[in-house]
C-alpha cells in the first residue's frame, strides 16, 4: 500500500515517506520496503499474507426493495385568468347600427301599410262588390319605396367614418381610434382620434355634400369668419368638436398634459368653393380626407409619446360600437 505518514524500512533502515510503496505487516505491526519485505516473506512462508492481503468476504444481504415515500398531493394555487384584449370599435359602427335599425324600422312601417292597405281593400271589395272594385282601382296603393334621405344619410356617414379609417391608416407613425364613447353625451361617440408626432387630432367626419368654405359675416375692423357648407351656416359642427377636443383634452391631462389636442372636420363629401385648402375657424380645422394624411402625420416632437398616448386613451375611452 500507499504509506500515510513518514516510517523506515524495519529490516533495511532505510527511510520511507508518506506516500511510499511499502508492505505493512499486521501481525507484527511494522513496515518494510518492498524488496526487504519480498526476501521476508521468501524466508518465513508461515507469515500470513502479509504481502498481498485479501479483503474481507462480506455477507451477501438481501437487497431492500425501495419503495417511494407517499407524498401529499401539492396544493395548486388557482389558475390567473389571462386578462382578455379590450374590444376595438370598427370606424363607422355606430353610425352603421343606427343605420340597420332605421332601415329595419322603415321597412317594416312600409310593409305593414301595404298589408293593411290590402286588407282594406279586400274587405270593402267584400262589402260592396261592385264599388269597391271601382274604389280599389281609383285608389293608389302603397308602396314600399327608397329609404328616406334620413336613414341614407346614416348609411352615408359609415361609409364616410370608414373612408377617413382608410386613409388614417395609411398616415406614418401615427396611431388611431375609431368609433369611441363620449363621456356624459350618452350615446354620443368620437368618430376618430388620431395620435402623432404633432399631439393628438379628434376628427369628426361629416357626410355633408355642397361647397365647404368659410365667410367674413362682421367686418374689416372686427372679423367674424365661420363656417358654411352649401350656402349654410354650419358653425354647431364647430361648437362640436370643440366639445370633443375638451373632454379628450381632459382625461390626457393628468398623464399628458403637455401633448396638445387638435379639433378637425373631414368632409368626406363636400367640394371646396376656392382653391383647395384648408379652413381653420375658432381652432378647428375643416378638410378633406387625402389633406388628413398629411395634416395628422406633420413632424413634431411627441413621436416617441404616440404608444403610450393610445394605450391613454384607449384605457380612458370606451368602445362606443
Amino acid at each position: 500500500m500507499d504509506i500515510k505518514r513518514d516510517d523506515s524500512c524495519v529490516s533495511c533502515g532505510e527511510s520511507l515517506p508518506a506516500g511510499t510503496r511499502a508492505v505493512w505487516f499486521a501481525s507484527e505491526k511494522v513496515t518494510r520496503c518492498v524488496p526487504c519485505a519480498a526476501s521476508y516473506v521468501d524466508t518465513a512462508p508461515g507469515e500470513p499474507d502479509a504481502v498481498a492481503p485479501q479483503p474481507p468476504v462480506l455477507p451477501t444481504l438481501p437487497t431492500p426493495t425501495l419503495q417511494a415515500p407517499t407524498l401529499p398531493a401539492p396544493t395548486l394555487a388557482p389558475p390567473v385568468p389571462t386578462p382578455e384584449p379590450q374590444h376595438e370599435s370598427v370606424a363607422g359602427g355606430s353610425a352603421q347600427s343606427e343605420y340597420e335599425k332605421r332601415s329595419a324600422r322603415e321597412l317594416a312601417r312600409k310593409q305593414q301599410k301595404v298589408k293593411e292597405d290590402a286588407e282594406r281593400r279586400q274587405a270593402l271589395v267584400a262589402e260592396r262588390p261592385i264599388l269597391g272594385r271601382l274604389a280599389s282601382a281609383l285608389t293608389p296603393k302603397p308602396t314600399i319605396g327608397p329609404e328616406s334621405q334620413a336613414t341614407k344619410a346614416w348609411n352615408l356617414g359609415a361609409k364616410g367614418e370608414r373612408r377617413v379609417a382608410e386613409v388614417l391608416a395609411a398616415a406614418k407613425g401615427v396611431e388611431a381610434l375609431h368609433d369611441r364613447l363620449h363621456p356624459g353625451k350618452g350615446k354620443a361617440n368620437i368618430d376618430h382620434i388620431a395620435i402623432g408626432p404633432a399631439g393628438v387630432f379628434v376628427i369628426d367626419a361629416k357626410n355633408y355634400t355642397g361647397a365647404v368654405d368659410i365667410r367674413n359675416v362682421g367686418n374689416i375692423f372686427k372679423p367674424d369668419w365661420q363656417l358654411y357648407v352649401g350656402g349654410r351656416n354650419q358653425m354647431k359642427l364647430v361648437d362640436g368638436v370643440l366639445g370633443q377636443v375638451e373632454t379628450v383634452r381632459s382625461v390626457m391631462s393628468a398623464a399628458f398634459p403637455e401633448v396638445p389636442v387638435h379639433g378637425v372636420l373631414c368632409f368626406t363629401f363636400g367640394t371646396w368653393a376656392r382653391p383647395m385648402r384648408a379652413w381653420v375657424v375658432k381652432g378647428v380645422t375643416s378638410l378633406w380626407p387625402v389633406k388628413l394624411t398629411e395634416h395628422v402625420s406633420v413632424p413634431g416632437a411627441f413621436g416617441p409619446m404616440v404608444p403610450a398616448i393610445t394605450e391613454h386613451l384607449r384605457q380612458q375611452l370606451k368602445p362606443a360600437s
